[in-house]
């Protein structure tokens, strides 16, 4: 959903930045370390519409018009999906320490942060879409076994506890958010572990934030101890270390809408970690080498170094506002266990249209 307010424009160097922390942090070292994984990731399949939106329209008729390939007829308007958009995932899981491989196909840690970034080349623009870990979606399983027990309705969070905490529980994840987005197809991936927001955090001098109410009373276990910050509604602190990693973590599950609490969070954290970035970066040329140093044990991806070479050179020359970060609509529920957030159908198609199609005019089409 668009938030309303001043559209604010953020220079190129912003959106470096957001990828710096996203998806780019590695895109420095492209010049210097080998491509080991070969031509692959973003521009892999790149051109594919997404298939669920015309597969709606051919099962509903009265919602719609399939026209020709990549292109539909919604509420009177003509729409074309933009081919040469990138389309990139990223996960913050809640695991510590260095990733490595789970012991079993079940125990491969969840997605507690999950922002799909939308790399527009044509319209220069880059769109963040955050969505709650609580969402309910199809997601693959598998036994305690390791062995694969078809799909079921879960929490999208949890499609990467089923996996090897690596490759397979990253492409489970993706290809979960890709069946929500009605099969929007996603280019290239990025998971991090969440305890590594504290060295990257540190690494650019700490990211000042405004306490929100449901950050008061935060307690997380750290190095298997307790930790509690004591912070207070409304207060104004810069966050280190342990602080940074607690305030994007920290949760309430006995409190209602907890998740979407701290997605709120994630997201204003993002937000001042953007300028921050900027400004470490003009004070120090070798900061992003140093971020892809300390990130790069904690982190998995599918997107080679040479491609984020590019992704980071078509960044430069694309706008960032904040009337394009988004988030999902919905409803949330109480579950038989835990919280469900039934994502607005309708308004995610429209998303979906706003973010990744442009329309045509009338006077264009054949």
């Amino acid at each position: 959903m668009r938030r309303n307010g001043r559209k604010r424009r953020l220079p190129a160097i912003v959106i470096l930045a957001c990828l710096l922390f996203l998806t780019g942090i590695f895109a420095a070292a492209a010049w210097l370390l080998p491509d080991r994984w070969g031509k692959a990731g973003p521009a892999a399949g790149q051109e594919a519409a997404p298939e669920g939106m015309h597969q709606l329209f051919a099962a509903h008729p009265e919602e719609g018009e399939i026209l020709q390939a990549g292109e539909l007829r919604y509420k009177g308007k003509t729409y074309a999906y933009k081919s040469d958009i990138v389309t990139l995932l990223f996960m913050g899981i809640d695991k510590t320490g260095e990733a490595e491989a789970s012991e079993d196909l079940y125990n491969g840690g969840q997605a507690d942060a999950l922002f799909l970034i939308a790399l527009d080349p044509e319209g220069k623009t880059v769109s963040i879409i955050g969505i709650s870990r609580d969402t309910m979606t199809e997601i693959a399983v598998f036994d305690r076994n390791g062995l694969y027990a078809g799909t079921r309705t879960g929490q999208i969070a949890l499609a990467h506890a089923y996996g090897d905490g690596l490759k397979k529980s990253c492409e489970n994840t993706a290809d979960a958010v890709s069946r929500l987005f009605y099969g929007l197809p996603i280019h290239g991936y990025f998971a991090l572990n969440m305890e590594a927001v504290a060295l990257l955090n540190d690494a650019v001098g700490g990211v000042e934030v405004i306490i929100p109410e449901d950050a008061c009373g935060a307690d997380v276990e750290i190095d298997d101890r307790r930790y509690r910050p004591g912070w207070k509604a409304g207060e104004r602190v810069r966050l280190m270390g342990k602080d940074a990693y607690t305030f994007i973590r920290y949760r309430d599950t006995g409190q209602a809408q907890s998740a979407a609490a701290r997605l709120e969070r994630q997201k204003d954290y993002l937000r001042a970690f953007i300028p921050q970035a900027v400004n470490a970066v003009k004070k120090d040329v070798i900061l992003p080498f140093t971020l892809y140093r300390t990130a790069a044990p904690y982190m998995v991806t599918d997107i080679t170094l040479r491609e984020a070479a590019r992704l980071a050179e078509t960044a430069v020359s694309c706008d960032f506002s904040e009337e394009n970060l988004y988030s999902l609509q919905g409803e949330v529920k109480e579950g038989e266990l835990f919280e469900e957030f039934y994502p607005d159908e309708t308004a995610l198609y429209e998303l979906i249209l706003q973010v990744f199609y442009e329309e045509i005019p009338e006077g264009n089409i054949p």
